[in-house]
């Protein structure tokens, strides 16, 4: 790639290289039974130039063949967006383990193990149940390298497991499932598996719920939905473009003074932690909001030069696309609440653990209506039921200026560290 680089100065302004190989291992089983186990090794380069002020970019999966897509990207730079940046020289970045050993040391045999005892222990309480179990664990190495001198690399592994519990109760479809991800070696275990197995225990008991504004508690697997608007709101590109609905608040107090937002991609041991971003620039800890309070937004080079800010080391990509401002792993601060207190503190309400889709209705300005794909009726401080066919409704921003308690236990869901939160009063529809 040396030699692609030193091609590129004799025929562009400046020219960067980014570069991702990698393999993957996922193992499937479904409905009870192994399916599939297949190996995949994938490879992308991306080439990205200034030219005569204007960007322009190419990619290839053949690595080998670099130097032809050289020239793709300098004819592309003819037709591109104005660059308001320099690629970044050399940079000091903060030590961050990605790799851990660990991950290479699981094999197939081990997944099939664990896969079947979780298989086993499932059909003994239910023997009606279908179950699907996907063990997926990959390792990449990333390498950016451009015409400035920047020449950095870091290797990072992932694990995750997916398993969902697919029942028919009272003459309906219930699903019930539990992901865990991680860089280190990870698998649903037998404190996991009880926590699913007492969810199975309380579907089975169908209660009827009013519409309505009552308490709900969503728990950190349905906290994502709401943390998704924030980050669309803090995108630079957004913010570049106008579109977003928090564009003029900074520094302003928008959400209760409870929560503190971090995008933290130096977090020990996080999914989406990383020395730096997908341009070069180091990562950082960022505050998003500090006691309600909108501190920054999220830039890559492009979108800082366009608004005269600086990168906040928030550039993600592929190897077939140009950067743009995303996130790493976002981090919500805890509470003093543990859900068993939430529940006894409730009269009349509802605790959410899973809804369909992504509930929004409109992402970025807020509001939501999810339908709640499992979910329990609390009354007088015990949960009583399951409840079916119930959407909650609602705008993110009115509903973090209205928390009657935050959880003191954070799971992590997906790069979303988070915990529980309890509402005053949501919008409850159902029929």
């Amino acid at each position: 790639m040396n030699e692609i680089l030193d091609s590129a100065k004799k025929l562009v302004n400046e020219a960067e290289i980014f570069c991702i190989k990698g393999k993957e291992f996922p193992v499937v089983f479904k409905a009870n039974r192994f399916y599939t186990s297949e190996k995949k090794d994938f490879e992308g380069l991306g080439i990205r130039v200034i030219n005569k002020g204007k960007l322009g970019f190419a990619n290839t999966t053949k690595v080998e063949a670099c130097g032809a897509i050289l020239d793709f990207a300098k004819n592309a730079s003819k037709y591109g967006e104005l660059a308001k940046f320099a690629f970044p020289e050399k940079v000091k970045m903060k030590p961050i383990k990605t790799f851990y050993k660990c991950v290479k040391k699981i094999t197939q045999d081990e997944i099939k193990e664990r896969s079947y005892y979780l298989i086993k222990e499932i059909l003994k309480k239910e023997k009606g149940a279908k179950i699907d179990i996907e063990f997926k664990m990959a390792e990449w190495k990333i390498r950016i390298m451009n015409t400035k001198g920047l020449d950095v690399t870091y290797q990072k592994t992932q694990t995750s497991m997916n398993l969902l519990i697919f029942l028919v109760i009272d003459s309906s479809f219930t699903w019930i499932y539990k992901i865990k991800v991680s860089p280190k070696k990870i698998f649903i275990n037998k404190k996991d598996l009880k926590e699913l197995l007492k969810k199975v225990e309380l579907t089975k008991k169908v209660v009827t719920v009013n519409s309505g504004t009552m308490s709900v508690i969503f728990m950190p697997s349905v906290m994502p939905m709401h943390l998704r608007s924030f980050m669309m709101g803090v995108n630079g590109k957004l913010i570049q473009k106008g579109s977003s609905p928090i564009k003029h608040k900074k520094n302003k107090k928008l959400l209760d003074k409870r929560v503190t937002i971090y995008d933290n991609a130096l977090l020990n041991g996080g999914v989406r932690s990383r020395p730096f971003d997908s341009e070069g620039v180091a990562s950082r800890r960022i505050p998003i909001f500090k006691n309600g309070v909108l501190k920054n937004f999220l830039f890559d080079l492009q979108t800082a030069g366009i608004l005269g800010k600086k990168s906040t080391g928030s550039a993600v990509r592929g190897f077939d696309e140009m950067p743009y401002p995303g996130m790493s792993n976002i981090i919500v601060s805890p509470g003093k609440w543990s859900v068993a207190d939430m529940v006894k503190d409730i009269k009349d309400g509802i605790i959410v653990h899973n809804v369909i889709g992504g509930g929004q209705s409109n992402l970025l300005a807020g509001d939501f209506s999810c339908n709640v794909s499992l979910g329990f009726k609390i009354k007088d401080g015990r949960i009583v039921g399951r409840v079916k066919n119930t959407m909650v409704a609602g705008n993110v921003y009115d509903a973090m200026n209205n928390i009657e308690g935050i959880g003191k236990k954070i799971d992590n869901i997906g790069s979303f560290y988070t915990p529980a939160f309890y509402f005053k009063s949501l919008n409850i529809v159902s029929r």
